[in-house]
């Protein structure tokens, strides 16, 4: 298994070039670290965090998006002090959890999100930029804050705020 972390940010140039040469290397580099994709993702930033505990432990859907600075992890040693601290555990052993990500098809994930482990988002799902997900997010809902919580669905956002987007060529 590669560290697909060590090689995103070289492709930093290229994505500036041909975003589909960029994400045909990204998705590539992804698969041979172990991570599901499923489908074709629209676009995964160069600058993402991926704790990758292991094959399958993060899937990206078609057609997601994950922006910038994006932390996905998918364990968790937070109980690990207090098993120490109330002597639950040998010195020698560790209390330590995984769960995997899913980050479902069409998605959104905007700029600086934490996403913990065993947070499953849903298909068609926005997260607002700096979020902590701490929960599953079902489809079509939009969340935000620290933490995450839901906001509105898509639809109510799209009626919402339609009229402040404009529609151009996407980059190629």
């Amino acid at each position: 298994m590669i560290d697909v972390a060590k090689f995103l940010p070289l492709l930093r140039p290229l994505n500036r070039i041909d975003q589909n040469a960029y994400m045909t290397i990204v998705i590539t580099l992804l698969r041979k670290a172990g991570v599901t994709i499923e489908g074709t993702p629209l676009w995964i930033s160069s600058s993402i965090f991926l704790d990758n505990s292991g094959p399958g432990s993060i899937a990206f859907g078609d057609r997601c998006v994950v922006s910038d600075s994006v932390k996905i992890l998918t364990h968790d040693f937070s109980l690990d002090r207090v098993a120490e601290a109330r002597g639950e555990l040998p010195r020698d052993e560790e209390l330590y959890r995984r769960a995997s990500v899913s980050i479902g098809a069409r998605a959104f994930v905007g700029l600086g999100t934490v996403i913990m482990p065993g947070v499953i988002v849903g298909d068609d799902a926005i997260i607002g930029a700096g979020s902590v997900v701490t929960q599953s997010i079902a489809p079509g809902d939009v969340v935000a804050g620290n933490p995450a919580r839901r906001i509105c669905t898509t639809d109510e956002l799209w009626n919402k705020r339609r009229s402040d987007f404009e529609v151009r060529k996407r980059r190629r």
